[in-house]
């Protein structure tokens, strides 16, 4: 790491976007715990298992329910569904603060080098802008959040991952060509949409995601810690692959 009196000079690197579930923290089983608590306080008889929920989370939000059975005498089964979603959003909320839950190794640190170094820091999220705010501000703190160029969560793009729009417009908001930016995910989708925004992209995988098949990467890391991952290191990979693609080499 710099030392923080003398930033490093970098070559091609200007712009980090982040993924949040499963990036910054292994929070989607935080989800998952959301869930259960809602049906149990619903009187719903089901518990969703890692294997159970591991399944669903190619499905957004509130429709990973629909296949949920709702107790009888219940009228309206859409109302219904939407109370429920609505008291896993709040479960979540308050699960997503508790102190239990940590960084994921390497992250804040990589944040702060690309803050020292002055490359523009956004995200790129599906998740709901409020669950975004919660774990991007208990992670990182405010202040570095204060210090992100665009936040870009819920609904702000038409369409989700895999398509590319969330980093699309995460890039417009940066202002950066996509070969000055790299992203970092943890999932399929969220790597297919990187990669057809044109961005270079590194994979942490979370515990819902290990063992998928990451080859299309352009780098995989167990985590940013044990991958040595930097933003020093970023920058010479990212300039690697550029030189590699203007000259056609393999």
């Amino acid at each position: 790491m710099q030392n923080q009196s003398t930033p490093a000079r970098l070559s091609c690197l200007r712009g980090l976007i982040l993924d949040l579930d499963g990036v910054l923290a292994d929070t989607e089983d935080i989800h998952r715990q959301a869930y259960n608590l809602a049906f149990r306080e619903a009187g719903i008889s089901l518990e969703w298992s890692y294997d159970d929920y591991r399944s669903r989370l190619i499905q957004s939000a509130g429709s990973k329910l629909q296949g949920v059975t709702v107790p009888d005498g219940i009228k309206d089964r859409t109302a219904f569904l939407d109370h429920l979603y609505e008291r896993k959003r709040q479960h979540y909320l308050e699960l997503i603060r508790s102190p239990e839950l940590k960084p994921r190794p390497g992250i804040v640190r990589l944040v702060d080098e690309a803050l020292e170094c002055g490359v523009a820091l956004a995200s790129a999220s599906t998740c709901a802008r409020e669950g975004a705010m919660a774990i991007l501000e208990h992670c990182l703190g405010a202040e570095r959040v204060r210090r992100f160029i665009a936040i870009r969560a819920g609904d702000d793009a038409p369409r989700r991952k895999p398509a590319p729009d969330i980093y699309l417009l995460a890039l417009e908001d940066l202002a950066l060509p996509p070969e000055n930016c790299i992203a970092i995910e943890d999932s399929l989708h969220g790597l297919e949409a990187a990669h057809a925004a044109g961005l270079w992209t590194l994979v942490t995988p979370s515990q819902y995601t290990v063992g998928d098949d990451f080859s299309p990467a352009d780098q995989i890391a167990a985590d940013l810690d044990q991958g040595n991952i930097s933003i020093v290191s970023l920058d010479r990979d990212l300039l690697r692959t550029r030189i590699r693609n203007d000259t056609g080499l393999k």
